[in-house]
């Protein structure tokens, strides 16, 4: 983990949203132009991969701050972890049901039972992902501050989180400060 956390904020761009997107694109027009069928499960992890990338960081960088809060702490990961294996699983099942319902929509139906029962999955992924970043970004201004913080103190490295292509060109240098020993961690 100290080597993402170690890259320019550049650098860290480009690895978590430009090369994960470029992977993805590229080798799916690769497949194209072989005329080689992927199969589902190649196109599901395909399509899953810059969400997937961006879920591990998250998952990486929330872990990486817990272990650097204060001692007395009190808090739990317990539901930092469930939150990002659910929102995992639940990543690869949306693109997999999507992938059913294109097909069930070219045949000519409508698959209303499939979506009915994705829509509650899909709020508790919702939830989940909120709760990530929640996470992510108190761990953050905690592991900074070395005290307890209210959601006030952390809002703007919440946003952050939750607008990553753009938070990332604040975050990076804020994460950078933890391996190079000027964080107060």
């Amino acid at each position: 983990m100290p080597v993402l956390l170690r890259l320019r904020h550049w650098q860290a761009f480009l690895l978590l949203f430009v090369l994960p997107f470029l992977l993805q694109y590229s080798l799916l027009q690769l497949l194209r132009a072989a005329s080689v069928d992927p199969g589902w499960l190649s196109s599901l992890l395909l399509n899953a991969l810059p969400s997937v990338v961006y879920v591990l960081w998250l998952w990486r960088v929330g872990l990486f701050l817990f272990w650097r809060l204060p001692a007395a702490d009190n808090s739990s990961r317990v539901y930092f972890h469930m939150g990002a294996v659910y929102f995992f699983l639940y990543t690869l099942l949306f693109i997999y049901t999507l992938t059913l319902v294109k097909e069930s929509v070219l045949n000519g139906n409508f698959p209303y039972g499939m979506l009915l029962l994705l829509a509650p999955m899909h709020l508790l992924a919702t939830f989940c992902f909120l709760y990530m970043v929640y996470f992510a970004a108190k761990a953050l201004v905690r592991a900074e501050q070395q005290r307890d913080v209210r959601f006030g103190e952390f809002s703007g490295a919440y946003f952050l989180f939750m607008f990553l292509p753009l938070g990332i060109w604040f975050l990076q240098p804020r994460l950078h400060k933890f391996t190079t020993g000027t964080g107060r961690a």
